[in-house]
């Protein structure tokens, strides 16, 4: 078999803040920059982190302050609400990621809309951490269309395989992690497990869309025919 390569979303897909993302950067606005905003009208699920705080930047140009300087604000307030808004680790997933790693020719790495320490922070709360040694972020570009050939490229040098497109998969939860795989040419699994619905997702046309991830040896069947 082609060495097999699981590109990973965070948010929706992984796991489930509890809105701990969203709620940080309502409070990185009230707290830093003295901004009431329930970001309502900021697209945010699927897009990168990058992306949102330049479009909340944009939306209050009048107070002067930057998207790193936001993000940064973020950051920082992150940890605690992680811990206070009490999340879970979306379903099946762990033991996904379980089987991924000990399958000497499955790999597992990131795809996602957060910067590298927000990344690093949210996989570290909910003990996730330990299966994923490299991806790509926000901060290497705020498109999220571009970040699949970023990682494709690392996983490439880092464990110095040559992965076939047809044996790569997106997984995500949004139309737009759909897209993003779309984009590198691959294929995609998408998981309606956070704010999209199985039928919205499948009108997108992944290559599989499931509810969730908890019948996962089902899926592997499923995707080795498709």
């Amino acid at each position: 078999m082609h060495p097999i390569l699981l590109l990973w979303d965070i948010d929706g897909t992984l796991i489930s803040s509890g809105g701990a993302g969203e709620e940080a950067l309502r409070q990185a606005l009230l707290n830093q920059f003295g901004i009431i905003d329930d970001l309502a009208d900021i697209e945010i699920a699927g897009r990168t982190d990058s992306a949102i705080s330049t479009a909340i930047c944009r939306k209050h140009q009048g107070h002067g302050f930057t998207p790193d300087e936001l993000l940064e604000a973020y950051l920082e307030l992150l940890p605690a609400l992680l811990f206070k808004k009490r999340g879970r680790v979306c379903p099946g997933v762990r033991e996904f990621l379980d089987w991924a790693h000990r399958h000497p020719e499955v790999h597992n790495a990131l795809l996602t809309g957060n910067t590298k320490k927000g990344a690093q922070l949210k996989l570290k709360h909910y003990g996730l951490d330990e299966f994923f040694e490299f991806g790509a972020f926000s901060d290497d570009s705020p498109n999220r269309n571009h970040l699949g050939p970023i990682v494709l490229e690392r996983a490439r040098t880092r464990l110095k395989k040559d992965f076939h497109l047809q044996s790569t998969w997106v997984i995500g939860d949004t139309p737009h992690d759909i897209a993003c795989g779309r984009a590198l040419g691959c294929k995609v699994l998408a998981v309606a497990t956070g704010r999209h619905s199985l039928d919205e997702l499948k009108s997108h046309s992944p290559n599989l869309a499931v509810a969730d991830l908890s019948d996962f040896q089902e899926i592997i069947l499923h995707w080795e025919m498709i």
